[in-house]
């Protein structure tokens, strides 16, 4: 494999001369389906573990490490995390845009954000203490943004617009798969030492490794790209808001909705012993269940969701609608903080974010700055420009809750600050003209 093609010289910004054809044209359906169902089960094991590392194991070791200052901890050791997502995922989609090898430009990337992630994750039951959990899960998330990076991209690359929706439908299914995936087998087995780490490592390996064999990338030996200077690799992630409004819209609007969803989960499993007055064993399973009704709310409108938007051609009334759910599932514990109103909201939840993940992907890629006939190299990088607003907020949301918390003194802010962010989120879709 030959390695990508740095940014060496003092050209400005240029485009690659030749792109690597895509599978757009000549794709067969059962081709289509296959590499949706990839995509699917590859995000399906991306947040496997974020689920099961934030949600459960993470939260078990920093409260085990010192159990007074677990919220403030906690929320040390996921915003550490953001300076992969910050670095990684940009980076890694703009290098695989230009990488040429026999396996193409997609493929190493995913398989070596596996490898590296899944490396890690193993070694972190071992961490004695709050910096090295940090810096053990940084590496797991530089690991995953790479990976997520190169398999966003394969959307644009390999699909037709019209067709976005159903695959975008598909891989949010995984994405709340994934969710619940991860708090089964971080819940189940939370006390059985190394094995969930071990489990969620060999899922992410395995599914990898299964899909770029399924679903191989064309060659991108042949690949010309015109070298770059530093600087002008670099100015290229920034997209003017000025020039491309519907691309900082959809970025806002991505940002607000994930931060409103991942708010109260960061610190779900708090919220069950301190809020709804749970034992820390019967939270640890029931964190489970929460993630299996989350689950069959999804289930219930990210498929249907995703085709009956590609059929009518529209995505908006979609988003506003989930939002809508979402709000609604967010109010229920603050009027019954117990465990079926814990249910209940994750229900709800489910309902609305599975809506609006199987329109999101969908919409993304309708508001590139870049038009896929002329130069569809460089969805990687605007692709994982528009996934920092996913990581973003994952990152940030640990440090936003806990401030709120100790501000107001409990946890019912998080729920509201819920309602409020994906509100906001629907609403920034609203000024969108490229999308209807």
């Amino acid at each position: 494999m030959n390695a990508p093609v740095p940014p060496t010289s003092t050209a400005g910004p240029t485009k690659p001369t030749v792109d690597v054809p895509t599978d757009t044209a000549s794709a067969r359906p059962v081709r289509l389906r296959r590499l949706s169902v990839g995509l699917a089960l590859v995000y399906v094991a991306i947040l496997a573990i974020n689920s099961g590392g934030l949600g459960i194991l993470i939260p078990n070791l920093v409260a085990d490490i010192d159990a007074a200052d677990k919220i403030g901890n906690l929320a040390i050791v996921t915003t550490v995390a953001f300076l992969a997502n910050v670095v990684a995922q940009p980076i890694a989609g703009a290098l695989s845009d230009v990488t040429r090898s026999r396996f193409g430009r997609r493929s190493p990337w995913m398989v070596g954000g596996a490898l590296l992630a899944a490396g890690f994750l193993v070694g972190l039951p071992l961490a004695s203490s709050v910096v090295v959990v940090a810096a053990i899960w940084l590496v797991v998330q530089l690991g995953l943004n790479a990976l997520q990076a190169a398999a966003t991209a394969l959307v644009p690359d390999r699909y037709p617009a019209k067709q976005r929706g159903g695959v975008s439908g598909l891989i949010g299914l995984g994405i709340t798969i994934g969710n619940a995936v991860g708090a089964v087998v971080a819940g189940s087995f939370a006390s059985a030492g190394s094995l969930p780490y071990i489990v969620l490592a060999a899922i992410v390996v395995l599914v990898v490794v299964v899909f770029v064999v399924a679903n191989p990338d064309r060659s991108s030996r042949d690949l010309v790209v015109e070298r770059q200077s530093i600087g002008a690799f670099l100015r290229g992630f920034w997209v003017s808001p000025r020039k491309h409004p519907d691309f900082a819209w959809a970025f806002a609007a991505r940002f607000l909705m994930v931060i409103g969803f991942y708010g109260a989960q960061t610190f779900g499993l708090y919220i069950l012993r301190d809020y709804i007055g749970m034992s820390d064993a019967a939270s640890n399973g029931f964190a489970a269940q929460i993630g299996v009704v989350l689950l069959i709310g999804v289930l219930l409108s990210a498929l249907t969701s995703g085709v009956l938007s590609d059929r009518i051609g529209r995505r908006k009334p979609f988003i506003i609608w989930a939002s809508v759910v979402m709000a609604i599932g967010l109010a229920v514990p603050l009027v019954f903080p117990t465990t079926t109103g814990v249910l209940v909201y994750s229900f709800l939840l489910g309902l609305g974010f599975g809506a609006y993940i199987s329109i999101d992907l969908a919409l993304m890629t309708e508001v590139l700055p870049v038009s896929m006939t002329s130069g569809a190299s460089t969805a990687g990088r605007d692709l994982a420009i528009l996934g920092l607003a996913t990581t973003l907020p994952q990152a940030l949301s640990p440090s936003i809750a806990a401030g709120l918390v100790s501000v107001t003194g409990g946890y019912p802010a998080l729920f509201v600050s819920g309602i409020v962010f994906v509100a906001l989120g629907a609403l920034a879709v609203l000024p969108i003209k490229s999308v209807r």
